[in-house]
């Protein structure tokens, strides 16, 4: 019997076409390139709260996340309509604790999240701010990026660790942003 990781990433490559999700047609490939560095963020997280993944697209790096931490809730915001439905479908289908919007992070009201993670969205300056109402106070923010990208200084916000990594052979660095004003540690 299949995991849900697993059944995850076969109803990717199974909408991969349709959807334009992917260019990936080997499980083993999408596994490595996308799964595994997602759920390597864990380190970087909290066991517990709510995940806030900005654009989402085929669930990287949420899902993987939310599969391998299931006492976290996730809201998962994917601006593409067709994207956000293939989203709803994998929560419903793996049972997961999440709620899908397909809007704009801007444009969405009304929650609060403990972390955000977001890959490949925008710039860390550009991101930061669009997400900081949608944070609780002590709000973190995980974001791998290219290894290349030095992390930078956002108003109201703390670096609060830059860490380069390489995850499956793919080198980058993951920045961790906490709300400013805050002396929690990570």
């Amino acid at each position: 019997m299949k995991n849900d990781s697993q059944r995850y990433v076969d109803e990717t490559l199974r909408f991969a076409k349709a959807l334009n999700l992917t260019a990936i047609k080997d499980a083993g490939e999408f596994e490595r390139r996308f799964v595994t560095p997602s759920r390597a963020l864990c380190r970087w997280l909290p066991d517990s709260g709510t995940l806030l993944d900005v654009g989402s697209g085929m669930g990287i790096p949420g899902i993987p996340i939310l599969l391998a931490r299931r006492n976290l809730r996730g809201i998962l915001v994917e601006r593409r309509k067709k994207r956000a439905e293939f989203l709803r479908h994998i929560v419903r289908l793996l049972n997961i604790n999440a709620t899908v919007y397909d809007c704009d992070i801007r444009d969405l009201q009304d929650i609060q999240a403990d972390v955000c993670v977001a890959r490949a969205v925008t710039q860390p300056e550009a991101l930061l701010p669009m997400i900081e109402a949608h944070m609780v106070a002590d709000g973190l923010a995980v974001l791998p990026v290219p290894e290349s990208l030095q992390a930078q200084v956002v108003a109201g916000w703390k670096i609060s660790s830059d860490d380069a990594v390489c995850l499956q052979g793919l080198k980058q660095r993951i920045h961790c942003y906490r709300r400013e004003g805050v002396s929690r540690e990570t």
